[in-house]
């Protein structure tokens, strides 16, 4: 199988993680990196050492797309770029809501006029999360979601969770829900043999948390949690084919900016199936991005 040849504009760290991305992959090849000239002789991490360093994608030889991870401000005008000269691109851009559809517009009538596919937005937000917001309303059309970033901790909800025979670390975030009531999401890390169902019933048995909605979740480690730099829950919850109390729960933590490269890589392998023209990644099949 030919592997499609990408190109990164930019090598901060979303051009860092797509570049990770690529290489890992089976089926794309990492052409090479666009920087500035005042960059092209600046250090790079070891797996990169061998990858051409150029200061224009022209530079490159033939292309099957260019992933553009620069600064908000310089997107549109290297992908208008990038596109003159037929190439198609993919980026990540993270655009104010009132903003972001005329950029989509402005590319798309580019792209067009270029015969070119572009994605836009295909990061983590823009990107996968919208996703998964809307694939819970298809779920249950008739409700309200609630989306937040790095739930707060607790400190003594979080001791009270340690204490409980069979764990041996915890970590309790907590939230405001939309009507106001508070929710717990209690992360356990246990000990050998221990079993999740007697221990989570002891959490919600604690005079602490007998009053609030609490979620208890294992984990492998309770340190390595503590590490991570995102916190992410959706909830979603209302009315599905005539039943109420539908509820369906999205929790994460993870590095978005790996998370972004990963989609971005993905999004490239999609380009060839789609026709001229900009798409946001909620316009694109999910088979097309595998």
């Amino acid at each position: 199988m030919k592997r499609r040849r990408l190109a990164i504009v930019g090598f901060g760290r979303l051009g860092q993680a797509c570049g990770s991305a690529i290489l890992e992959s089976d089926d794309l090849a990492l052409a090479g990196i666009v920087r500035r000239p005042d960059t092209l002789l600046s250090p790079r991490p070891a797996q990169f050492a061998d990858v051409s360093t150029v200061s224009h994608a022209s530079e490159l030889g033939e292309l099957d797309a260019a992933l553009i991870c620069l600064p908000t401000a310089l997107v549109c005008e290297a992908a208008t770029d990038l596109l003159q000269h037929h190439t198609p691109i993919v980026e990540a851009a993270a655009f104010d809501i009132g903003l972001r559809e005329t950029h989509w517009h402005t590319i798309d009538r580019m792209a067009v006029r270029r015969g070119v596919q572009a994605v836009v937005g295909a990061g983590w937000d823009p990107g996968i999360r919208g996703l998964f917001e809307e694939l819970f309303a298809v779920l249950c059309p008739k409700g309200g979601t609630a989306t937040h970033d790095r739930p707060g901790v607790s400190l003594h909800h979080t001791l009270a969770a340690r204490a409980i025979p069979g764990i041996r670390d915890a970590l309790c975030a907590e939230f405001k829900g939309v009507d106001g009531s508070a929710r717990r999401y209690v992360y356990v890390e246990l000990l050998p043999g221990a079993d999740l169902e007697p221990a989570a019933r002891a959490i919600r048995s604690d005079p602490l948390f007998l009053n609030e909605e609490t979620v208890v979740l294992p984990v492998d480690s309770v340190a390595t949690l503590e590490e991570e730099g995102h916190g992410l829950v959706i909830e979603r919850w209302g009315r599905a084919s005539g039943k109420d109390h539908q509820r369906f729960l999205l929790e994460g933590r993870f590095d978005h900016v790996a998370i972004a490269g990963q989609v971005m890589a993905a999004a490239a392998r999609a380009l060839p199936l789609l026709r001229a023209g900009a798409y946001p990644l909620n316009r694109i099949p999910l088979a097309a991005l595998r």
